[in-house]
């Protein structure tokens, strides 16, 4: 059993503090044939006991804003069960929460903005004990770091803007960690030629979507129908955070905002950053909301009773730069750019 080259499914676990993220990722991994979900926790106090009784291959933790309040219970699990492979899914990272994780003997640390399938290429290519010989070896702690970040997916550059080091100094450090470990590096992607170095554009690449909006159903429905679908999703309350958040930096392609029943407040968030928007609405919209959703770049409405079936196709959409709206939509549109125009 156990992920990687061992046969059979991997037996995993899904530890996390967000009930409708923990029910989601519980719900699709119970789906794949490759794994086996043997249960699932919310409270730290719960953890170990499900491990002891299970014993799962892996056990998924659910990071989300705050990683590093993780850290006693994993330690703990790791005294108590050092054989079981701990996979940390992450919505931003200090460095002193990755040092903090580094040493409580993490399999792997994954960022939200990789996506579900990026999280499920981590769970698949990990080899049964690989990374508990990884850890005892002779490596430095920032060797350590850079060796848990790199297997976890992310790039030399992603590897770079979290420790505040240059590229090459990652590089450096990966050529030695390698060396060290008596194995190869793993391919690195050819670079692209000169000519056309400059940075692709993000339409084709996988979008982020950045759900904003009060707590409740909707964005929990919202939440639930993009993690169903494998697409990369973060949850924002307003404006201060997105600003902050660590995949503002990272991230290289689209970002749409899932503006959600929004408040004046929320309309804001990401709007200056030039990023695109779907609106979810549980009332009709009139000219006035239309207005306002014109002019804090909406180009997707999607009534709350049809999230399931309209979001994600409705969000691929404007990612690539389609208005999306349904005849009488578009008359409310026009309308309002007829208003924006006279007020000019």
């Amino acid at each position: 059993m156990g992920s990687g080259s061992a046969p059979g499914p991997s037996r995993i676990a899904v530890f996390s503090g967000d009930r409708l993220r923990r029910d989601a990722l519980a719900a699709y991994l119970g789906t794949l044939p490759d794994f086996t979900l043997v249960g699932q926790v919310t409270g730290d106090a719960e953890l170990i006991p499900l491990v002891e009784s299970q014993r799962p291959d892996v056990v998924l933790v659910d990071g989300g804003p705050g990683p590093g309040e993780r850290v006693p219970a994993l330690r703990a699990l790791r005294e108590r069960l050092p054989g079981v492979a701990v996979v940390l899914a992450y919505e931003r990272l200090s460095t002193a929460e990755l040092a903090a994780l580094r040493d409580a003997g993490l399999a792997a640390l994954v960022p939200y903005t990789h996506g579900l399938g990026g999280l499920l290429a981590v769970l698949r290519a990990l080899p049964a004990g690989a990374w508990q010989t990884a850890n005892g070896a002779a490596l430095t702690a920032r060797q350590r770091e850079i060796l848990l970040l790199l297997r976890s997916g992310h790039n030399i550059g992603e590897v770079a803007e979290l420790l505040g080091i240059s590229a090459g100094t990652v590089e450096n450090h990966r050529r030695r960690v390698y060396a060290k470990l008596g194995t190869p590096p793993p391919a690195r992607p050819a670079p692209p030629p000169a000519d056309q170095a400059e940075e692709p554009s993000p339409v084709g690449r996988p979008v982020l979507a950045v759900a904003v909006g009060n707590p409740g159903l909707v964005v929990d429905r919202v939440v639930t129908t993009l993690i169903a679908h494998r697409l990369a999703v973060v949850r924002e309350q307003g404006p201060e955070a997105v600003a902050q958040v660590h995949w503002l930096r990272s991230h290289r392609g689209p970002v749409v905002r899932v503006l959600v029943n929004p408040t004046v407040a929320q309309w804001q968030a990401g709007a200056a950053l030039g990023w695109t928007a779907v609106m979810v609405h549980d009332d009709p919209v009139d000219r006035q909301a239309m207005a306002e959703a014109v002019a804090y770049g909406v180009l997707g409405l999607v009534p709350s009773s049809e999230v399931e079936h309209q979001l994600v196709p409705v969000l691929n959409l404007v990612a690539a730069g389609y208005l999306v709206l349904d005849p009488a939509s578009s008359g409310l549109l026009t309308d309002a750019l007829d208003g924006r125009v006279e007020s000019t």
